[in-house]
């Protein structure tokens, strides 16, 4: 199982032709599951359709959307599950302010964008160029921004979980419906025997593979592997 952005390929941008063709390669006796903050149609422009027949399932959205292939039908996926998100009275309010007092002066909005069962929150925006991605990047890895804007929110709004996805966004969420989900609803059943693997860069608190690789930890025979880059991700897949 594997995050996108920051262990597939560069955050928001497509996967490097020569690590896609190790992936491919290795890829191809082994059952392989994508789970990503970012939505099905990002995520294959990023990955590739190509690259994508491999996969055994797409978990997108934080796993509130799913997406299998269609028997017989290559390059043919459809949802099998997909869950709704009702932010609660004054999140989005909060997060347009939050994105106006930012000292960071850059911004593109729309600062959030509603995406199955969750919502995606940048202070740069929706807009924000590559190199304004990068900009404010460095800025946060700085002061620390988003750790700062979790603080914050969470309080506010108890009933609902803030977590760092990407290079510069947030990811936000009902509780519980965070990538841990996907363990827990669709390989509950997985014989004890099965090795698991998952790979992600931000599966330290509070980013949003923590809560996957905490459950995958939990197996007796689960396997969580930090990168910070693909290229942190093509070394380790030499070694598995």
């Amino acid at each position: 199982m594997f995050d996108v952005d920051g262990t597939l390929t560069p955050a928001k941008q497509k996967i490097v032709a020569s690590f896609a063709k190790q992936f491919a390669e290795w890829s191809i006796d082994k059952e392989v599951y994508l789970v990503s903050g970012g939505s099905f149609i990002r995520i294959l422009e990023q990955v590739t359709p190509a690259l994508l027949d491999n996969m055994a399932a797409v978990y997108a959205c934080m796993g509130n959307v799913c997406y299998k292939k269609k028997k017989d039908e290559p390059r043919a996926w459809v949802r099998s599950h997909e869950r709704s998100f009702e932010p609660p009275s004054g999140l989005t309010d909060a997060l347009d302010i939050v994105a106006r007092d930012s000292e960071y002066t850059e911004k593109s909005p729309p600062h959030w964008e509603a995406r199955s069962g969750m919502i995606n929150f940048s202070v740069i925006g929706q807009n924000a160029t590559q190199a304004h991605r990068e900009e404010y990047g460095a800025y946060d890895e700085l002061h620390q921004e988003r750790e700062i804007i979790v603080k914050k929110l969470r309080p506010m709004f108890p009933e609902i979980d803030f977590v760092i996805g990407g290079a510069v966004s947030l990811d936000i969420f009902e509780k519980g419906r965070d990538k841990s989900q996907v363990i827990r609803e669709h390989f509950k059943d997985l014989p004890k025997d099965v090795i698991l693997h998952f790979v992600g860069d931000r599966v330290e608190f509070p980013g949003n593979d923590y809560a996957i690789a905490q459950s995958v930890k939990e197996r007796p025979n689960g396997h969580v592997h930090s990168v910070k880059s693909w290229k942190d991700t093509s070394v380790l897949l030499k070694s598995i």
